[in-house]
């Protein structure tokens, strides 16, 4: 079982996160506080700008601790239909991603995450789905090859094939056109980056993953984002869940 925040190490209290998707127009005054507060502990960038953000989202996700009710968590999430080079698609977006720390590695966005993706499925039993984010947060970027999975872009490893990397540079036309630079593969600076010592990680980092995401982005601190493709197909999804199984016995052993 988890531990709950605050407990004896080894205890065996279970850390309960529920989590609940909601509308933007939906959210009352105070909710809005409530997310806008749990965001700028992590984020430096205006209250309009982020208010703005969460109007264009389809959905607010949200993490509450179950024992205490307390707002632990938040993301954005969008969906769509897209098309490149006469190939259909569907997209999950998200952004703005955040957990508070006692709350990591308990796979709470990874349930989330499979929860909205068997609604898109219902929905689209046929269709390619493709998450798509843009992050200046390493970590962000890090758990696509800590949860092993066996397509995502970009990477170390190998290039990004051409069908892809148009879809990519679609995308990202489209959500930034006047901030995306197809060249240097990354979203310029828009007025919104992680707190100094969130997410830093130093040049010489041991992580290989690390340390590519640092040369593909070097201005993340500054703001720029690097834009991520991840087909959410079969092969994918098995190992984004046996990852979070391995990572829940792991816990548990501890």
């Amino acid at each position: 079982m988890w531990a709950r925040p605050g407990a004896p190490k080894g205890g065996l209290a279970p850390l309960r996160v529920r989590f609940r998707y909601t509308p933007p127009s939906r959210l009352v005054p105070a909710e809005v506080d409530a997310l806008w507060a749990l965001y700028a502990t992590a984020f430096e960038t205006t209250r309009e700008a982020f208010e703005a953000s969460l109007r264009r989202a389809d959905d607010v996700l949200r993490f509450y601790d179950r024992s205490s009710g307390e707002l632990c968590g938040m993301s954005l999430v969008s969906a769509w239909a897209a098309e490149h080079a006469g190939r259909p698609f569907r997209v999950i977006w998200t952004g703005a991603a955040l957990l508070k720390p006692e709350y990591r590695g308990i796979n709470a966005l990874h349930r989330a995450g499979l929860w909205r993706l068997a609604r898109e499925r219902a929905r689209h039993p046929l269709a390619r789905i493709l998450w798509f984010f843009d992050t200046f947060s390493v970590k962000s970027y890090v758990m696509l090859p800590r949860n092993e999975l066996f397509e995502y872009w970009p990477r170390l490893d190998r290039p990004t094939p051409e069908w892809e990397q148009g879809v990519i540079d679609t995308l990202c036309r489209a959500a930034a056109p006047d901030a995306w630079d197809p060249v240097r593969g990354v979203i310029g600076c828009q007025g919104r980056r992680l707190k100094p010592g969130v997410a830093d990680a130093p040049p010489d980092h041991p992580d290989p993953h690390v340390r590519f995401f640092l040369e593909r982005n070097p201005r993340y601190r500054e703001g720029e984002r690097l834009p991520c493709l991840v087909p959410l197909t079969p092969r994918n999804v098995a190992s984004i869940i046996t990852s979070g199984v391995r990572r829940m016995l792991r816990r548990r052993k501890r």
